[in-house]
């Protein structure tokens, strides 16, 4: 599986990304909302996402940021970034983006699940995270800053030749309505999203 990450060169043409759905449903799944969405490259500004969650009235207790949203309903994106021409391990760098229905995000990257650093505070602005509640579903918009991935993550450079893997999530840890759902599928036996051997390649493409 190889996801398609599309260029633009506005938000307003988000719609032209590459559909992905998040449909593996794993571990306890209480319930099982549809969720899928589109993540796209707006050029010299950085990774575009937006996503929709079939969901009424999601969980949303928290408000802060890197405030544990994981426990209210949320959708996640993932991105893996391992050095060009190294093999992909658990051990890479990777950026975690985490998102519930009051557009409280957390927002995490490093090298490992063991080594994680809040992305710094400086970047909140430009992310613009956003959601919108309606009345079947709740909607998401988020920019993962590319001046962000460049300094903190190490990335040289993005563009078609930028090597990378990529996960969307949807999930709650809510013991009343605990559910774990992602678009790539996740081959484990106990609940962890933070295994990019089991991202989907991802590619920038025109």
């Amino acid at each position: 599986m190889e996801y398609q990450v599309k260029i633009i060169d506005s938000p307003e043409n988000a719609d032209k990304g590459t559909l992905f759905t998040i449909d593996n449903y794993m571990w306890t799944c209480l319930t099982k909302t549809k969720a899928y969405g589109t993540m796209t490259y707006l050029k010299d500004k950085g990774f575009y996402v937006e996503m929709t969650c079939e969901e009424k009235n999601p969980k949303k207790e928290y408000h802060n940021y890197m405030d544990p949203v994981c426990k209210d309903s949320a959708m996640e994106i993932f991105l893996a970034f391992p050095p060009k021409g190294e093999p992909l391990t658990n051990d890479c760098m990777y950026t975690n983006f985490e998102i519930n229905a009051n557009a409280a995000l957390y927002a995490a990257y490093g090298k490992g699940r063991k080594n994680r650093s809040s992305m710094p505070q400086q970047y909140l602005k430009t992310c613009s995270c956003r959601t919108t509640i309606h009345q079947d579903c709740w909607t998401l918009s988020l920019l993962i800053p590319e001046p962000f991935l460049k300094k903190e993550c190490g990335l040289p450079q993005l563009d078609e030749t930028t090597e990378f893997y990529c996960n969307f999530y949807k999930i709650s840890e809510s013991p009343e309505i605990e559910h774990y759902a992602a678009y790539h599928h996740i081959n484990n036996p106990t609940p962890n999203f933070h295994l990019p051997i089991h991202f989907a390649k991802a590619h920038i493409t025109p």
